[in-house]
């Protein structure tokens, strides 16, 4: 796009040269004959590689330039090529190489006024200073501005490759509890299938029937969030919702926890990464009841109210405490997921030994 618009600068420049030279005749100056499109030529049409070899492009342009007023033709349109070339290489050269230039861009505008008969001396000399400084300063602040948009061009590859690295974090965790929930339901169903293998052959095949269809729900699962990971399209398969929440405690009862479910208010109506979010806490707690109580029994309590929505998950104290040798992974995805709600999350052992967690997110 950049070049191509230098390309049409460059066209423009030289064709207003071509007409102003074929319609305007001075008696005192040569006629613009073929060799006058020719030297104007080779002062307007190196502009459009400006960008890219921006010195040499202005002392091609202004050599041209000079040769064309040493030839006797009138000073024309194509003065600004010498001006433009030097606004280049103001933009994009070292002060040191700018400064160099500028006396040359200087010495051809004095020498092109000296040319003119009648013309002031001292208005040349002042032309000659003017010019360079006021195409210095313009360049300069061009080459503010491309260091400026560079900068906020790598802020916001920054911003966007953070969002890409926390959007990531995020279905990793989500893998973490769905891999964590299945695989402490098929642990629970194995261990009991073994211990009922012989005596009671029914619950043993309703165990390994569980764990079949368990293990099912994990792999469709992790298809489902690492198709997330590999490309940036949604997934075909809904998101988890809060109305999952019954078969989550169906499933958690065929691991031999007694789970009861209360669900108050309308919570269809939410956002679906809020019931994600609440749907995996209180995932993420029963699956704690599972793995570190065994024995006891859970609550689960979802309320929606107009200002607020909370899930409240309980249980009992654990017929045969177990020291937990989690790395509190849990708790901690747990709280950030309330944060990003604005809610909050409070968990910890009840007076009478079981354990509670809490989850209050406002709604606006």
């Amino acid at each position: 796009m950049v070049k191509r618009v230098d390309a049409v600068l460059t066209v423009a420049l030289f064709a207003t040269v071509c007409l102003i030279g074929a319609t305007f005749h001075p008696p005192d100056w040569r006629s613009f004959d073929w060799l006058a499109y020719l030297l104007s030529a080779g002062a307007c049409l190196p502009l459009a590689v400006r960008r890219t070899h921006p010195v040499a492009m202005l002392l091609t342009t202004t050599g041209f330039f000079v040769l064309y007023l040493f030839s006797g033709y009138q000073p024309t349109f194509n003065w600004w090529g010498p001006v433009l070339a030097f606004y280049t290489v103001a933009a994009l050269r070292p002060a040191g190489e700018t400064a160099l230039c500028a006396v040359l861009a200087g010495a051809t505008t004095v020498y092109s006024g000296l040319l003119v008969p009648g013309f002031p001396v001292a208005v040349a000399w002042a032309q000659g200073a003017v010019v360079p400084a006021a195409a210095w300063m313009l360049g300069d602040v061009s080459r503010q501005l491309a260091a400026v948009t560079a900068q906020l061009r790598q802020e916001q590859d920054r911003h966007t490759a953070r969002a890409l690295t926390e959007e990531r974090l995020r279905i990793a965790r989500e893998l973490h509890d769905v891999v964590a929930h299945h695989l402490a339901v098929i642990s629970m169903q194995s261990g009991l299938a073994d211990y009922v293998f012989d005596t009671d052959p029914p619950t043993a095949r309703a165990a390994v029937g569980t764990i079949g269809t368990t293990s099912r729900a994990t792999l469709e699962e992790m298809r489902r969030l690492l198709h997330l990971l590999r490309t940036s399209e949604a997934p075909d398969e809904p998101a988890p919702a809060l109305s999952g929440l019954p078969s989550l405690a169906d499933r958690v009862r065929q691991t031999g926890v007694p789970v009861s479910l209360e669900v108050g208010g309308d919570t269809s109506a939410l956002p679906s990464g809020l019931q994600v979010a609440v749907y995996r806490v209180v995932q993420e707690a029963l699956t704690n009841v599972i793995k570190h109580a065994p024995g006891a029994s859970a609550e689960v309590a979802l309320t929606c109210s107009p200002d607020r929505l909370s899930a409240i998950v309980a249980n009992s104290p654990p017929v045969h405490p177990t020291r937990s040798t989690g790395n509190g992974h849990g708790l901690i995805g747990m709280s950030e997921r309330a944060r990003i709600y604005g809610g909050a999350l409070v968990a910890g052992p009840r007076a009478d030994g079981g354990f509670v967690v809490e989850l209050t997110v406002p709604l606006p």
